[in-house]
This record gives C-alpha cells, sequence and structure tokens, in this order.
C-alpha cells in the first residue's frame, strides 16, 4: 500500500499549527505548561504505534490520519526541545 503523503503532510500541518496557536502564539497569557514536549513527543509514539496496528490489522483507511497526528504532534514537540 502506497500512503497518501499529501493527506499525511495537511494533518501534520494542522496538528502543528493548532499546537503552536494553542502554546505559542501569545494568545492566552499562560503559555506552554512544563513537560510539554515529553508527553506530546509519548502521544507521537502513541499514535505512531497505532498507525503500525492499523496497517498491520487490515484498517489502512485509518493510517493517514494516525501517521499525520504522529508526525504533527511530534515535530512540535522536537521544535519546543530544540528552540
Amino acid at each position: 500500500m502506497t500512503l497518501p503523503w499529501g493527506r499525511v503532510a495537511a494533518i501534520a500541518a494542522a496538528v502543528f499549527a493548532v499546537l503552536w496557536l494553542a502554546f505559542d502564539a501569545g494568545l492566552t497569557s499562560a503559555g506552554a505548561p512544563a513537560g510539554i514536549s515529553p508527553a506530546l513527543l509519548a502521544l507521537a509514539g502513541v499514535f505512531a504505534c497505532g498507525a503500525w496496528v492499523m496497517q498491520k490489522g487490515g484498517q489502512p483507511d485509518r493510517v493517514p490520519l494516525l501517521a499525520g497526528l504522529s508526525l504533527g504532534a511530534g515535530s512540535y514537540a522536537l521544535l519546543r526541545l530544540l528552540a
């Protein structure tokens, strides 16, 4: 099966944008809570495992959503860790 990378990229970009708006855009005065990056990395791992399980379990239509969620949350978490 070939993965529809356009859909995965669109979902990942949407997740990244929502997380950035929620934590870094300055829309709220609270800002990001401490420890958000490790929590988001763990969540990205859960989504990645879910994508793998759906692929192996015969539900390939769910893989792009889970892969996009994983890439979006993981890339935002890595950006916060490195910044």
